[in-house]
């Protein structure tokens, strides 16, 4: 009874370092890319890891994710989630030039477009711009349509003030 005992806890003594080896390697290992450069979460996991931050209310750290986000396809929807977080603070100069950064990147940026004419639209900006840009939003056929359709009627109930 004894060494069938021993031989049960050596094998889950064995089983308990081999899973604390591969925890710490594994940690280490992670720890080494994010000091050596190479980001252990893609531009999609960084976006969002951001909105959670942006959803509980901790503002610098979602901006912290979506500017490591700032990379390949994933720059244009990270500059407007920052210019997002501006607009909603109401450093609306901010906001713009965060909108016109990811719409210089990808002109067709349908997030972009639409916050962009959704700004200059509440604000003191240029309606024909802001109705030119919606316009072209929706004309790549953004889904859902019905954000985009609704700073369209706000755009014209401006002009009809």
């Amino acid at each position: 009874m004894d060494t069938c005992r021993k031989s049960i806890f050596n094998s889950f003594a064995a089983l308990a370092i081999l899973a604390l080896t591969a925890v710490f390697s594994g940690g280490c290992a992670s720890l080494r890319a994010a000091r050596g450069g190479t980001d252990p979460l893609t531009a999609a996991e960084r976006l969002n890891l951001g909105v959670t931050y942006e959803q509980e209310g901790e503002l610098k750290l979602a901006l912290r994710e979506y500017r490591r986000a700032e990379r390949g396809s994933m720059k244009s929807a990270a500059l407007t989630y920052q210019g997002n977080i501006f607009a909603a603070a109401g450093d609306t100069p901010e906001a713009e030039r965060l909108y016109r950064a990811a719409l210089k990147n990808d002109p067709d940026y349908p997030g972009a477009l639409n916050n962009l004419a959704w700004l200059l639209a509440d604000g003191n900006g240029s309606l024909d711009e802001a109705e030119a840009l919606i316009r072209r939003a929706l004309s790549l056929e953004p889904l859902p349509r019905e954000p985009y359709e609704d700073t369209l009627r706000s755009i014209q109930a401006k002009r009809a003030e």
